[in-house]
């Protein structure tokens, strides 16, 4: 188990990326949109782990998904993290574990299975599983800005350890309301 993405939902997937390499000089490499969720993505390798820059595509389309009203509900905020994802090899077990729907999300060829999409969403200093489909490479690899080193999260210590099955994993919880405050990349700190 480890951390696999962060999601910064944004407007505008060109300006985003425009800034994320103007000001951290990071380079976003690919994306697409996600059938069936009113939503689409640029992605930004970090050498382990990325960035997902997630907007909205389909308005109508994307109040019909957890991830697209997600989405839709940080916008309304402005743009910033707006939850994470760990990897793991079988989503099936954790879904069992867990008792919550397992899901297929995909976009021009790519597929990968989810699972506490709706929970993560809904709370999200939680995350959500994603086991990539067999022969889908890992969107992270291939870049060298250090990776994630750490993910900053407010809300209950206590429920997260539980959702991660006691799993260690960078992550430091503070007080404050559910959410995303902080990612650590190659050392430095965004968000």
């Amino acid at each position: 188990m480890r951390i696999d993405h962060v999601i910064v939902a944004t407007e505008d997937l060109d300006s985003a990326a425009i800034r994320l390499e103007a000001e951290h000089g990071l380079r976003v490499a690919g994306g697409g949109r996600h059938e069936g969720l009113g939503t689409q993505n640029r992605i930004v390798p970090l050498g382990g782990g990325y960035l997902e820059l997630l907007a909205i595509a389909d308005p109508e389309e994307a109040q019909r998904s957890p991830l697209g009203r997600a989405v839709a509900a940080r916008l309304a905020d402005g743009d910033g993290l707006a939850g994470w994802a760990v990897a793991v090899d079988d989503v099936g077990p954790v879904a069992e574990r867990l008792g919550t729907e397992v899901s297929t999300i995909s976009r021009q060829g790519l597929s990968a299975r989810l699972t506490g999409l709706q929970e993560a969403m809904a709370e999200p200093f939680l995350p959500f599983f994603i086991s990539r489909d067999h022969g889908i490479p890992d969107p992270g690899e291939g870049a060298d800005a250090g990776g994630i080193d750490w993910i900053e999260v407010s809300g209950d210590a206590d429920r997260l350890a539980d959702w991660l099955a006691g799993a260690e994993l960078p992550v430091r919880v503070v007080e404050g309301p559910p959410a995303v405050r902080a990612v650590g990349i190659g050392g430095e700190a965004f968000g």
